[in-house]
């Protein structure tokens, strides 16, 4: 009963001295948890009954450094709750202790024991304090702290920044203003615990929150152990983009020697952004790159990218044939645009350039890089009306493999096309297809051509379950070659018959509440007459139309399933699960001139498969059977996938393709990607060669994830022709705040 005596004589006390003063511009008491203003003060003998919170509501201070409210422009108001509360009216302070909180315009304080200065606003506070505004806690046994300018010191204090997860902790912790902190003898890290998995521990360290934190004298810590030490540095502490150092990769190779990866990310304006590449290769030389990111009006977005490798050492494996001391060097240039121009015309830019296929067998990721045999570079420009589309676009090769004097090049090319357009309210509809272009190559025959493929065509539909689809179209190819003007005409006529069968069945099973099967059997004659086309220029596949002699029927059949799932709210979602087509030409002029019996009219058998039994698992296949002879399969290509909510994915793909077809292949790529082994993550991928019988590359990546950190490891054993084969090794470490390098060739 002491303290209750005690507690209740101290807010008789105070009760009475605020009721001298009077009401205005005073502090309010109340007891209970209750709110009262100057007019409804509680009485002495109801606030002695508990020891309950005494909670104090005052208006701020009128000094010109007092927090103001974004409402009306006044100061904002003061809550002070504590279980034993004194007040002194000369100073116009308050004395508080026992689980004190004290709240100002979304800060709040609270401590063991508190003095706040109401008229200067400066609190002091000491015993678990703990002051959290905006996103950040501070917390510590001692503070000094001023409501109105957000300035402070903490001792023995931590700091928390929730966005980023950073913390900062320190002998001595000033805080100056609302953003930017300074720290004596403290650390800084983004893991949590007592003794993080890795922190900076620094002689000094100033901090702006949504800018950097900038340390000297900086050890790097893992667990507790030193283990690196920088005289400075600096760390970001935002989540927006922020210039700085990514995290570099180490690594080795037997072909290009010890490795080592070094960016720097430059934000240049809220729309664009760079990053700077400078590359180790101890074996090859010094690679250095630069990658440039825009987003401007109108959609026009895109990214450009250069790099460069200085050979400077003696590597036969990296050598060209006709080179015999020094390592060439290699670039590589690229630049991709997407955008609108005025006038509603849009430009379209891809492109690519190096001049050494070695570039992409040293610096690809991936088979499709380091296999590629030229670059393409295209700039278009198109507009379109509707069903009506204009493009002009200009095409450069580059062949890699040989010498590009014989490279046919597109400089410019003018397209005009119409969509099958419908005329008026008739079944007939009216296309148009055509090309102006100008083919020039440094060595053989260039010049101009005009292709023109008119189309009329009509629908009709007797019986509502027949569609006729007949169709005539004109082949116009104009010259103007050495001088001298070529032109050829040639009519085609196809006629198509297709309906559509289909049967709906109610199901119950997966979420499918009903199927739809659909069978759609397809018949097309095509008739184009004889012409000779030999005298014609030979520029691409346009100058030899391929249903020239042509008198062939094509059939299709093909099978469709759909599924159906209503949701809760009683909307539907449509999903196709099964889609197979059959199909195989007969030619009618192979058969009638078949005498000797050598002739074969009937094409290969084609089977396209698209499966999707759920919407994780998925299978797609495209083979051609032949029916002549004893060959068999001519080709197959199948890819399959599936994966789960774990996060477990399976690739595989598959591809054959006989001699027959063109280049003989027979290989298999496999991906599978884990986490079975959590926290490590675990990623393999092989392609292997049957013909061959050989491993063409396997590539090993293993990823330890911490909160804070994670370790990646990649080992890479690739094939190489008329080469040992390339084995290389890398390691990242990354750490939270800071970005990951893209690795050697910027990624590329």
């Amino acid at each position: 009963m002491q303290s209750l005596s005690v507690r209740a004589m101290l807010s008789v006390m105070l009760i009475v001295a605020l009721l001298l003063l009077g009401p205005l511009n005073e502090p309010a008491v109340a007891q209970h948890g209750t709110t009262v203003d100057g007019a409804g003060l509680a009485s002495p003998s109801a606030m002695a009954e508990e020891t309950l919170p005494v909670v104090v509501e005052k208006e701020s201070s009128s000094s010109p450094s007092s927090t103001t409210s974004p409402e009306d422009g006044q100061q904002a108001p003061v809550t002070l709750v504590a279980d034993y509360l004194e007040y002194n009216s000369e100073d116009d302070s308050y004395e508080a202790e026992g689980d004190v909180i004290l709240r100002q315009d979304g800060v709040e304080l609270k401590a063991e024991k508190v003095l706040w200065q109401s008229a200067t606003q400066d609190a002091a506070a000491q015993g678990s304090v703990s002051l959290v505004d905006t996103g950040t806690k501070v917390s510590g046994e001692r503070l000094q702290y001023n409501m109105a300018t957000g300035e402070g010191q903490i001792r023995d204090g931590r700091v928390f920044v929730r966005e980023g997860n950073f913390h900062l902790a320190g002998e001595q912790i000033e805080k100056h203003g609302q953003a930017e902190y300074f720290v004596r003898q403290g650390s800084f890290t983004t893991c949590d615990g007592e003794v993080p998995d890795w922190k900076f521990s620094a002689s000094e360290v100033d901090v702006t929150l949504g800018g950097y934190a900038r340390a000297r004298n900086v050890w790097f810590h893992v667990k507790d152990i030193p283990v690196l030490y920088t005289p400075y540095m600096a760390f970001p502490v935002k989540t927006e983009r922020e210039s700085g150092f990514l995290t570099p990769s180490f690594g080795y190779s037997n072909n290009k020697g010890a490795l080592v990866s070094l960016s720097w990310y430059q934000v240049v304006d809220r729309n664009m952004d760079a990053t700077v590449y400078l590359d180790y290769l101890s074996e090859v030389g010094l690679g250095k790159g630069l990658e440039y990111r825009y987003a401007l009006a109108d959609q026009n977005n895109g990214e450009a990218f250069y790099y460069h490798v200085t050979g400077t050492g003696e590597t036969p494996d990296l050598k060209m044939p006709d080179e015999t001391d020094d390592i060439p060097d290699l670039y590589y240039l690229r630049w991709e645009h997407r955008g609108k121009l005025p006038g509603n015309w849009r430009l379209m830019a891809d492109i690519e350039y190096t001049e050494k296929k070695l570039f992409f067998e040293e610096f690809g990721e991936v088979a499709e890089d380091y296999n590629r045999e030229k670059t393409v570079s295209t700039l278009m420009l198109s507009r379109n009306w509707q069903k009506l589309n204009l493009v002009g676009h200009a095409r450069y090769i580059k062949d890699l493999e040989t010498d590009n004097d014989a490279t046919l090049q597109r400089l410019p090319e003018l397209s005009l096309g119409l969509a099958r357009y419908r005329l008026g309210d008739t079944p007939f509809y009216a296309g148009l297809e055509s090309y102006a272009t100008r083919f020039s190559r440094d060595e053989g025959e260039d010049g101009e051509r005009l292709y023109l493929k008119p189309s009329l065509s009509a629908v009709f539909t007797p019986g509502s379950w027949l569609e006729i689809v007949p169709q005539i179209s004109l082949y116009e190819r104009l010259y103007n070659v050495d001088d001298s003007d070529d032109e050829m005409f040639v009519p085609e006529f196809s006629l198509g018959l297709a309906t559509r069968l289909v049967k709906s069945f109610d199901v119950d099973m997966w979420g499918i509440d009903r199927l739809q099967h659909s069978v759609e059997p397809k018949v097309t004659y095509t008739y184009t007459p004889d012409e000779f086309q030999d005298e014609l220029p030979l520029f691409d596949l346009h100058d030899r139309i391929e249903l020239l002699n042509r008198n062939a029927v094509t059939y299709a059949l093909v099978n469709r399933l759909t599924a159906r799932s209503t949701a809760a709210d009683g909307s539907s979602a449509y999903r196709e699960l099964f889609n197979l087509r059959l199909s195989q030409s007969y030619d009618i002029d192979e058969d009638r001139n078949n005498r000797s019996g050598e002739n074969q009219p009937f094409s290969p058998v084609r089977v396209e498969l698209d499966f999707w039994p759920t919407s994780k698992i998925s299978m797609d296949l495209d083979s051609r059977i032949a029916v002549y002879g004893d060959t068999g399969l001519r080709s197959l290509t199948i890819g399959s996938s599936a994966s789960d909510d774990f996060g477990n994915a399976l690739r595989v793909n598959y591809s054959y393709r006989d001699e027959d077809s063109g280049a003989a292949t027979d290989f298999i790529r496999v991906e599978l990607d884990t986490p079975v082994l959590k926290p490590v993550y675990a990623r393999f991928e092989e392609r292997y060669d049957f013909r061959e019988s050989r491993e063409l590359e396997k590539i090993l990546g293993l990823e330890y994830r911490s909160k804070c950190w994670s370790l990646l490891l990649t080992y890479r054993d690739r094939f190489r022709e008329n080469q040992e084969n390339e084995q290389e090794l890398m390691v990242t470490f990354v750490l939270a705040g800071l970005g990951q390098d893209k690795g050697f060739g910027g990624s590329f």
